[in-house]
């Protein structure tokens, strides 16, 4: 364990500051990115893509000789045009600006279609994201409460049980349902309704009957108790899916 008492107070205060604006930016952009190292030398951030290597690593914090606190970041891609990794040295706030630059990027790569399958799949998404409501201020900020999380977490419990009685044509839903279910306590209101609507997406494209299966436990489960983010037309697409 780093003994914080071997470093002056300014180094000790800068780094415990960085460390948590990075964890609050990730909690934010939960949907996409997850901070797979949190030590108070190093904060490692992946993109949660299964196909992706992309990763930004913030190492090393130093005081120089004019008392400034300087961190390393290695990253990749470099930027729009670079796949490959960029070093730097810079301060907290610099590097606070490129992380969002390269997060930026990430959400880019995420909306870029090359196939008309990926086209369907992030329309899908868009518009059932489209349909939730989220009517609290703090949505982007804060999870949701210990009582809506169990209750979301249930619906994904069964769910989930809906999908393993054809677990091996499942088994993409049902670890995407897995994830979405033991993340809840770790994801801001807003990452959890992301992540929703892309797992409908996914069961629309793969089923419009498994769909409506998934949508009617929706409603019975979460959206009639008290749950600000509701599907306006669930049941309108319950009745056009049967």
């Amino acid at each position: 364990m780093t003994n914080k008492k071997q470093y002056s107070l300014l180094f000790v205060q800068t780094v415990e500051r960085l460390n948590n604006r990075v964890r609050q930016f990730v909690e934010k952009n939960s949907d996409i990115l997850e901070l797979t190292t949190d030590d108070p030398m190093e904060l490692l951030i992946k993109d949660k893509s299964k196909i992706s290597d992309f990763q930004f690593l913030i190492h090393s914090p130093n005081q120089d000789n004019r008392n400034k606190i300087l961190f390393k970041a290695d990253y990749n891609p470099a930027n729009n045009i670079a796949i490959g990794t960029k070093k730097t040295v810079a301060e907290e706030k610099s590097i606070l600006v490129i992380l969002e630059q390269w997060t930026n990027i990430i959400r880019s790569y995420n909306k870029a279609s090359w196939t008309p399958e990926e086209n369907i799949l992030n329309e899908y998404e868009r518009e059932f994201y489209e349909n939730f409501e989220i009517l609290d201020e703090d949505a982007d900020k804060n999870p949701y409460k210990l009582e809506k999380q169990i209750i979301i977490h249930n619906y994904f419990v069964k769910v989930i049980k809906v999908l393993k009685d054809n677990e091996e044509d499942n088994a993409e839903l049902i670890k995407e349902a897995e994830e979405i279910k033991d993340n809840i306590p770790k994801m801001t209101k807003k990452a959890t309704v992301k992540k929703i609507s892309k797992f409908f997406a996914n069961v629309r494209k793969k089923s419009l009957p498994l769909l409506k299966e998934v949508l009617e436990l929706g409603r019975k489960e979460v959206f009639k108790r008290g749950i600000k983010f509701v599907l306006d037309n669930i049941g309108d697409w319950i009745a056009l899916t049967g």
